[in-house]
Order: structure tokens, then sequence, then C-alpha cells
């Protein structure tokens, strides 16, 4: 495609907006050591960016800048559904952008920059930017509360722009306390910045444990150590160049147009030495056993085999093999957040819409039950190809985070009765109202 630099300094949550970009479009974008108030002032750099700011792209067709036209750029770059599918989702992509830049990143600014030293301190103006700041976040808390992303089912634009936006507040000012009121946003946040693509560049995070506070002496300390680095020489300055204090960047190989395309890596599950059990054939029996017999064959069948009912071709399942696969349960982590019934069907839908590509080596039972608390938990079992979750399944789905998982002993009889309660979709499962059940077949 070409070359791409992009011009920032280290850290830069304006800079996170493109970089993550690039990661999801297959795009490398280097970034060089670049010094602010000296490289940015020069005249190749102001040819680029009149304004002398960074983040600013050089591309083969011309540089770019401004952090959100960046990542609009990039992103336009391969159709990777960054921007939605339909005019709807295009538009509502644009609408949190725009969000974030006018509603969230101001207030959040006018915070976060005076803890660091960066503009005068001035506490009734971080008062009014706190309240303004919350002001957002319950708005963003409101919409979320029946969402995984901003967008449709993955991650879009949007939630790129709103992760970057919001960076600093979550690593310095939004603690503990600040985060209860807003438990959906934080879900939401945690969500994405997990994903492989946004860790790649944000690193492991962790959420602020205390909230940053204003620190003369902290920040006079700073400031002169800044002054001491900027009368080094320039030699000892670019020791460590920038790349190596941004997430390592991945080769892009060479363009070869003779070159035969790579054959598609097979997926591990498929390398895994044969088993006795076929999961299909388990699909087949939990799908063609009558409910008046489910416990006698289909239930009794999972561990000791059993014919298929009604099969044309009198097959026969060999039962479960501890040795070729592997059990577990998930429990949602948020229960509180599950208040209506369509929308907690809607999100248990949603993510077995999103693992459809697993099917081949996965089956499983959500339940949806209700507490005395008119809440919805969601709770499931399911049967993996393999001794673990699959790896595709770890690396591709965001919803993994939102569930706590947990091997399933099924030697131990309270577990195994949980699940085959499960299977059977009893009245009651955990002492709990059994409300929904969707199945992964």
């Amino acid at each position: 495609m070409g070359q791409y630099t992009l011009y920032t300094y280290p850290n830069n949550k304006n800079s996170f907006k493109a970089l993550i970009t690039a990661r999801y479009v297959g795009v490398q974008v280097d970034v060089p050591a670049f010094q602010m108030g000296k490289d940015n002032k020069t005249p190749e750099f102001l040819q680029k960016n009149p304004t002398g700011k960074v983040p600013t792209l050089d591309t083969p067709q011309g540089s770019v800048f401004e952090s959100n036209a960046i990542a609009r750029y990039l992103a336009r770059l391969a159709d990777k559904g960054l921007f939605g599918k339909t005019p709807i989702d295009m538009a509502h992509v644009e609408q949190w952008i725009d969000f974030f830049t006018t509603e969230v990143d101001p207030p959040l600014l006018s915070w976060v920059s005076p803890l660091f030293g960066f503009i005068p301190y001035d506490k009734k103006k971080e008062d009014a930017a706190i309240e303004t700041i919350k002001k957002a976040l319950k708005v963003l808390e409101g919409y979320l509360s029946s969402r995984t992303f901003l967008v449709g089912e993955r991650v879009t634009l949007a939630d790129i722009v709103g992760v970057a936006n919001t960076f600093y507040g979550f690593t310095n000012v939004f603690d503990a306390q600040f985060r209860e009121e807003f438990p959906c946003v934080t879900r939401w946040y945690q969500t994405c910045a997990h994903q492989p693509h946004f860790q790649a560049v944000l690193g492991k995070f962790e959420l602020a444990k205390k909230r940053k506070t204003y620190d003369a002496e902290e920040i006079k300390k700073h400031q002169s150590q800044q002054q001491q680095q900027q009368q080094q020489p320039q030699q000892q300055q670019q020791k460590k160049p920038q790349q190596q204090q941004q997430p390592k960047k991945e080769a892009a190989p060479a363009a070869d147009e003779d070159a035969k395309p790579a054959p598609k890596p097979k997926n591990p599950l498929d390398t895994l030495p044969p088993s006795k059990m076929i999961l299909d054939s388990w699909k087949r029996l939990y799908s063609n056993t009558p409910a008046s017999k489910f416990r006698d064959i289909c239930i009794k069948g999972l561990w000791e085999g059993a014919d298929i009912p009604n099969s044309p071709n009198n097959e026969h399942f060999e039962g479960y093999d501890p040795e070729g696969y592997c059990m577990f349960f998930c429990d949602f982590k948020y229960t509180d957040e599950n208040t209506v019934n369509f929308i907690v069907m809607n999100k248990v839908g949603g993510f077995l819409q999103r693992i459809d590509y697993v099917r081949k080596y996965a089956f499983g039972v959500m339940c949806i039950l209700k507490n005395e608390k008119g809440e919805f938990p969601i709770r499931g079992f399911w049967i993996f190809r393999g001794n673990d979750i699959p790896p595709i399944m770890k690396e591709e789905c965001p919803d993994l985070d939102l569930y706590e998982w947990r091997r399933v002993d099924f030697k131990d009889e309270a577990q195994k009765k949980r699940l085959e309660d499960m299977l059977c979709e009893e009245e009651k499962i955990d002492g709990l109202e059994h409300v929904e059940c969707k199945v992964f077949k």
C-alpha cells in the first residue's frame, strides 16, 4: 500500500486512534523519533502540517493532520467494518466520534492537563470540568447499558476514538469511587482495551487505583528533569528512538507480484489426534431426542453413548471424550446491568452470532435466569474441542471477558447435575427461575 509515517510524541492519546485503526486494517505505520519544540518547527514539518502540531501522517498521496481525520483516512484503506455496514450505522459512528470530540475530550483535558503542569491549575475550573465530564459520561452510561460496543456488535472507529479520548481519564483520574457511577462505561472501556489490536498500542494497562491530584512540587521536579534532558546532546536524546518507546510494530511482508498467496494456516484444533467423540453426533443426539425421553437417552448418552433417535443411518454417539474435549461453565459478570428481559436475550443472541466461526468446535447452552431483584443472570455450559477454550475465540471474541469461565469437573456430582439441568432446561437453575435458553450447536 505504500509507506505511512506518523509523527507524534510518546503516549499521545491522539496518536492511539491512528495506530489502533492501522492494526485493524492491516497497515504498517512507522513512528520515528520526534522532538516537540524542535522537529515540529522545521520547514519540512510545517510543509506537512502548517499548524506545527501532532499527530501528522505522511501517506503516499500526501500528508494528513488532525487525529480524527487521520483515523478516518486509515479506516478507509480496507473495508473492515470500522464505519459500520449500513447508512444509519455510519451516521452513528460519526455521531459518537463527534460526541467524544466535543463533549468528552475538552472537559477531560481541562481536568487532567493542569495535573501534569501543562496549563495553570485552577480549583474552580477543575470542579467545573469534573461536573461537565460526569454529565457526558451519564449519557454514555445510559446508552451502553444495553450494548457491548457503541455501534453494532463489533468494534468500530467510534470505539477506537472513544477509548483514546478517555484513556487519560481511566488511567489517571477515574478511580474506583468515580467509576462506581459508570459501570457500563467502565465495562465498555475494558472490553475494548483488552482487544489484541488495542493492547498492541496501549500495552497492558491498569485502571486508576488512586485519583491523580495537583502537586506543585512534583510538577516542578518533573519540569526540572525535562529541562536537563533538553540540555543533553542530541545524540544522547536519541539513543533510544521512539520506535522502542512505542509498542513494537509488525513488519509488513515485501510485495511480490509473482509470489503465490501463502496457504491458509490450519486451525490448531484440526491437528489434534482423532477422538472417539464426534461433536456433530452429539448435536444430533441433543436435537433428535424427544423431550419425554431426554434424560434417559440424551443425558445418559452424553456419558455412556447412545443411538441417535430417528437417525436415517442408525448413527451411534460414542459418548463424551475427556481427552479430546473439555467442558466449561460461564457466568455473566455484570448481572446488575441485566434488568430488561428482551435486551438480555439480544445480548446473548449477539454473543452467539459473533462466535459463529467456532461452531465446528463448540456446543453450548446459555440460560437466562431471573433472581429476586428482578435481574436476569446469564449462565451457560459449553463443550469445546481440545483442552481449553478455542484460541481464536480468545483472540477475536470481545464478549469472552464479560463472563467468568470455570472448567467443569464432571466427576463432581454437584457440577454434573448443574450441567445436566442446563441441558434439560429445567425450570430452576441454581435455585433461580429459568426464563429462556439459547443453544449454540
